[in-house]
């Protein structure tokens, strides 16, 4: 299946240098070095290579430091979305389109609800069901395994047991944006071992763990199917 959810434009190429912090990085921008934000505080080693093609566009704000924002990295053939600012929009679409969606019609959505002192991404009504959805997004693949987090997450970790706590009376569920081709899912074990454990286990006792495979090609996101889950990598 193949089913488009957003189109993401962006407004110029350029070559990738280096990454002074985690949110910035240097691009070679029509022959000038140019500071770009970068939205996504992952480490992206292994796709933020000198020399890489990236995509890029321009801030909104014009009276914002950083002129220019990184929407997407080439990569061995792939265009890899590295803007966590469209994974919203991105999921939202996906919900929308009820033939896809694991949740099917529901009769109401709210994004950014609040649960005690955090917010999840979503929460949605379904006659008498109640549903709370967290996402997260995925640009590390190993060999043919797609995983998550790239980085030691806390706040991920305290998102899941939110929703363990939520899962005893009502639907929860975390959705996972797979942005690189992959055959499955698996927690990342060696990166955040807690988070990881923590992830499978929960998937064992009532939240719904849905990694979905994703592709940007010519602008445009396509969903492209449900990844099985792996409590470890082959």
């Amino acid at each position: 299946m193949k089913e488009i959810l957003l189109e993401i434009k962006h407004d110029e190429t350029g070559k990738f240098i280096s990454r002074p912090n985690r949110y910035l990085a240097e691009v070679e921008i029509n022959g000038n070095i140019e500071l770009v934000h970068v939205h996504d505080p992952g480490r992206l080693k292994e796709l933020l290579l000198p020399g890489a093609e990236v995509y890029i566009k321009r801030a909104s704000n014009p009276a914002r430091k950083t002129r220019w924002d990184l929407i997407a990295v080439e990569n061995n053939g792939e265009t890899v979305l590295l803007n966590s600012a469209y994974h919203r929009y991105i999921a939202e679409a996906y919900l929308r389109n009820f033939e896809i969606s694991e949740f099917g019609a529901y009769d109401y959505i709210k994004p950014e609800a609040k649960y005690k002192d955090s917010r999840l991404d979503f929460y949605m009504e379904k006659g008498d069901e109640k549903i709370w959805l967290e996402v997260k997004g995925c640009t590390l693949t190993v060999e043919k395994a797609a995983m998550f987090p790239d980085a030691p997450t806390k706040r991920g970790l305290k998102h899941l047991g939110e929703l363990e706590e939520l899962s005893s009376e009502n639907r929860a569920a975390i959705l996972i944006l797979v942005f690189r081709k992959s055959e499955y899912f698996v927690p990342n074990f060696e990166t955040d071992p807690e988070f990881s454990k923590k992830l499978i286990e929960i998937s064992r006792n009532g939240v719904g763990v849905y990694p979905i495979q994703l592709e940007f090609s010519k602008g445009k996101i396509y969903y492209r199917g449900i990844l099985p889950l792996r409590s470890k990598n082959l």
